[in-house]
């Protein structure tokens, strides 16, 4: 009996410690808590960024574009869908409400974020409610990595360079066919000349450089051999469309912008994974008409610019209200303030001197 009952009790927590290692190794989206299922051979995610859409929104809502197709995202069935930056313009309880019940709860898909500087200009308020901001996952034949560009000002460093190549050391294991990052910064494209002033109004580096060029691409270029890597961005202030793409033939690289802004050319990229096989479809929010990804190459972006809307001065109320509630607007004011102070006891200075 006493054998039994111990044979019992061991059967147990057997069956415990494979559920909790299966919970625990489960991938959970921290917005609507859905969790990423394991999938067929074939399977397909969505993936833009900027989903606050305009700029100039003040609505505490999501772009009216990516509001007005959550029914068409759910029916296409993703197994996820990836925000690449910006999801949020500012993060305050009131921001996470609206998108709660407009956006969040009516997804049928997990939805995961890469954050831009609009994610994190709260004071970490972001991490504290949607916690870490880099992680990796693996789903059938693919490695993903999520990325934060914001800190170290666009380089991958410290703590989250140690987790990129722990992260890139699972592109060794077999089953590995493709490597997909995700960020918010085309840190990519930063200093190489390929790219120069195609995205002007991006974020940037403010120092001018980052370490791509010099620490992450050779890594990618260690792990490509028999693998593809992709790596998609969506810091997109401006353009004609809402792609960009470009493979790399020295390194074989494919590199992705796609972002919304609230405008007529809004549309999102759904990637199809069969059996390994990567293939793109453009879907538009707004039955414009759209090419294949691979035509919004390079020489696309430098022959098309954004169209520019017309200035009206009936907006110049709503703007300048919209620029003395901003706190950049009052920082540059107080800044600006104490420099002419300053300016003026120097020359004050040196006029007693004289």
């Amino acid at each position: 009996m006493i054998r039994r009952s111990i044979n019992r009790i061991l059967v147990i927590v057997f069956i415990v410690a494979i559920a909790f290692n299966m919970l625990s190794a489960q991938v959970v989206s921290p917005f609507n808590k859905r969790v990423l299922k394991d999938s067929l051979k074939t399977y397909s995610f969505i993936v833009s960024g900027h989903f606050h859409g305009s700029p100039a929104s003040r609505s505490t809502f999501p772009a009216a574009t990516l509001l007005a197709n959550i029914d068409t995202l759910n029916e296409l069935n993703p197994c996820f869908l990836m925000s690449l930056g910006d999801l949020f313009i500012d993060v305050n309880e009131k921001y996470i409400s609206n998108y709660q019940k407009s956006l969040f709860t009516k997804l049928k898909m997990p939805l995961f974020n890469a954050v831009g500087n609009h994610d994190i200009s709260n004071d970490n308020y972001y991490e504290k409610v949607y916690g870490k901001t880099y992680s990796s996952f693996i789903l059938n034949s693919e490695l993903y990595i999520i990325l934060n560009t914001e800190l170290n000002d666009g380089s991958i460093k410290g703590e989250q360079l140690i987790f990129f190549n722990n992260a890139l050391k699972e592109a060794n294991l077999e089953q590995i066919k493709n490597i997909f990052i995700f960020s918010h910064r085309p840190i990519w494209s930063e200093n190489n000349e390929a790219y120069a002033g195609l995205f002007e109004g991006n974020t940037r580096t403010m120092l001018g450089e980052n370490n791509f060029e010099d620490e992450i691409k050779p890594v990618l270029k260690s792990v490509s051999k028999g693998k593809s890597i992709y790596w998609m961005s969506g810091s997109m202030a401006g353009g004609a469309a809402s792609f960009f793409y470009n493979k790399e033939p020295e390194t074989g690289i494919t590199f992705i912008q796609t972002a919304i802004r609230d405008l007529p050319r809004d549309a999102v990229l759904q990637l199809t994974i069969d059996n390994g096989k990567v293939n793109f479809t453009c879907v538009s929010f707004t039955a414009e008409s759209l090419k294949p990804l691979e035509s919004y190459g390079i020489n696309f972006w430098k022959k098309n610019t954004a169209p520019e809307d017309a200035f009206s001065f009936r907006l110049l109320p709503y703007l300048t209200m919209k620029m003395l509630m901003h706190y950049y607007f009052w920082i540059g004011f107080v800044t600006s303030l104490l420099l002419l102070l300053f300016l003026r006891l120097l020359y004050s200075r040196w006029k007693r001197r004289k």
